[in-house]
C-alpha cells in the first residue's frame, strides 16, 4: 500500500523535518504526528506494514490545509498534500474515514454542493435573465461558496464588467455549482469523477471560462485534465481576465476611497495557480493606492486555516489559525482586508467579525466608477 509515493516517504524518513515549521497546523497545535514528516512518517509505517492501516491513522490523514507550504520549504520538494489525498481516498475506500467527512459528503449528495442547497436557483435570484445565455462562448463560473455565502461578489463582478463595458460574458446556468474540490479534499474520488464528468460535458462548448475562486480554476484547468476531462476551453481566473481592462484603467476613480487595506494571498493562487501577485497588483495599478502585505506573502504566503477537509475535522483549530493570522491585521490597525479567494474571504469573515473583508473584485467595483467615454 502506497508504494507508489515510496522514493517521496524514504526522503521524508531521513529528513530533519526543515517543513514543520512552514507547517500552519503543525505552528497551531504542536503535535509532531501533525507536521509533514510526522504524517508522513505515519504512511510510511503503514506501508511497511508496521502499523495497521485503521481509522485512527485514516483520521490523521485529515489534518492537512493542503496550503503546500512544506513542499515550497522541502529541499526535494516532496508533494505531502497529494500523498495525504491519496490515503483519504484509501480511507472512504475501506469506509475508515472520520464520521465527520462521511455527513459532509452525504450531505454533499442532496444538491451537488458543500452546502446542499440549490445554488442555481439562489443565482437566477442574484442577476436578471439576459445575464444567463446558454449560448454564450465565455461564462463566468462562480464558485459555490461565493453562491452560498458571499453572492455580493457576484453583483458586483457584472457592476464592474459593466462599467468596463465587458458584455460578452454569462453566467454559467447549469444546475450543477461546484467544481468538485470539496470531494477530492475528503477522499470521495469515486464521487469526484462522477462530478467532474457531468460538468465536463456541460462546460466543453465553452470558449472561455472564467471562475473567482484559484481552486475552481486549478480543478477545471488541471484536475479534470488528469482523469481525461480536458477542456479545450480557455480557464482563467477573474484576476487574469481583468487585467488587460484595468491597465490602463479606462474608468474614472470614486472619491473617499478606503486606502488603508491588507492583501491576504489565497495559497491555491500562489502555490498551485504560481501566480501570488496579479490580484494585489490589480488593485494597486488601478487605484494608485498598494494594498499593505501580511509579513508572510506572496509566494510564502501564510494559510488562512480554511484548506481543504481539515476544518471538518478540526473546525475549532482550523478558526484559530484564522484568528491567529488576523491578529497582524488589527496591530497594524487596518480596518480592510482584501482577498481573492472565496473560501477564505468566507472564513476571515466569520473569524474578523470587528473588519471589512472585500472580495478583491468587490473591491475595485467600489473604487471604479462609470467607464470614460
Amino acid at each position: 500500500m502506497f508504494e507508489e509515493f515510496s522514493k517521496q516517504l524514504n526522503l521524508c524518513k531521513t529528513c530533519p523535518s526543515l517543513c514543520q515549521s512552514a507547517c500552519p497546523v503543525f505552528i497551531n497545535d504542536g503535535n509532531k504526528t501533525h507536521s509533514p514528516q510526522g504524517l508522513m512518517q505515519l504512511v510510511n509505517n503503514v506501508r511497511h506494514k508496521q502499523l495497521p492501516f485503521d481509522e485512527q491513522i485514516a483520521s490523521e490523514a485529515y489534518h492537512c490545509l493542503e496550503c503546500r507550504a512544506c513542499t515550497q520549504a522541502c529541499e526535494h520538494h516532496v508533494d505531502v498534500p497529494q500523498i495525504l489525498r491519496q490515503v483519504r481516498t484509501e480511507a472512504i475506500r475501506q469506509e475508515l474515514a472520520p464520521q465527520p467527512i462521511n455527513t459532509f459528503i452525504e450531505r454533499f449528495h442532496k444538491h451537488n454542493n458543500p452546502f446542499a442547497r440549490d445554488l442555481a436557483g439562489k443565482l437566477r435570484s442574484l442577476l436578471p435573465a439576459r445575464y444567463f445565455n446558454a449560448n454564450a462562448s465565455a461564462i463566468y463560473f462562480s464558485s459555490c461558496t461565493t453562491i452560498a455565502k458571499c453572492p455580493e461578489v457576484i453583483r458586483d463582478t457584472f457592476a464592474l464588467f459593466n462599467k468596463l463595458k465587458i458584455d460578452f460574458v454569462n453566467l454559467y446556468a447549469d444546475p450543477i455549482h461546484c467544481c468538485g474540490y470539496p470531494l477530492l479534499c475528503c477522499g470521495a474520488e469515486y464521487e469526484f469523477v462522477d462530478l467532474a464528468e457531468i460538468n465536463f460535458h456541460s462546460l466543453k462548448k465553452f470558449k472561455t471560462i472564467i471562475t473567482n475562486c484559484p481552486a475552481c480554476a486549478h480543478t477545471l484547468k488541471h484536475t479534470y485534465a488528469k482523469y481525461a476531462f480536458n477542456l479545450e476551453a480557455q480557464v482563467i481566473t477573474i484576476s487574469d481576465f481583468l487585467k488587460p481592462y484595468l491597465k490602463p484603467l479606462r474608468a474614472a476613480l470614486k472619491k473617499n476611497i478606503r486606502t488603508k487595506t491588507i492583501f491576504h494571498d489565497s495559497c491555491y493562487a500562489t502555490r498551485y495557480l504560481d501566480d501570488p501577485d496579479t490580484s494585489r497588483d490589480i488593485i494597486t495599478q488601478a487605484t494608485g493606492h498598494a494594498p499593505t502585505r501580511f509579513y508572510d506573502h506572496g509566494a510564502q504566503c501564510a494559510c488562512c486555516g480554511q484548506g481543504s477537509a481539515y476544518p471538518i475535522v478540526a473546525r475549532e483549530q482550523a478558526d484559530r489559525i484564522t484568528r491567529k493570522k488576523l491578529e497582524e491585521v488589527y496591530e497594524k490597525n487596518i480596518q480592510t482586508v482584501i482577498t481573492a479567494c472565496p473560501i477564505c474571504l468566507y472564513k476571515i469573515r466569520q473569524q474578523g467579525k470587528r473588519l471589512i473583508v472585500k472580495d478583491f473584485v468587490s473591491y475595485l467595483n467600489d473604487c471604479v466608477g462609470n467607464a470614460s467615454t
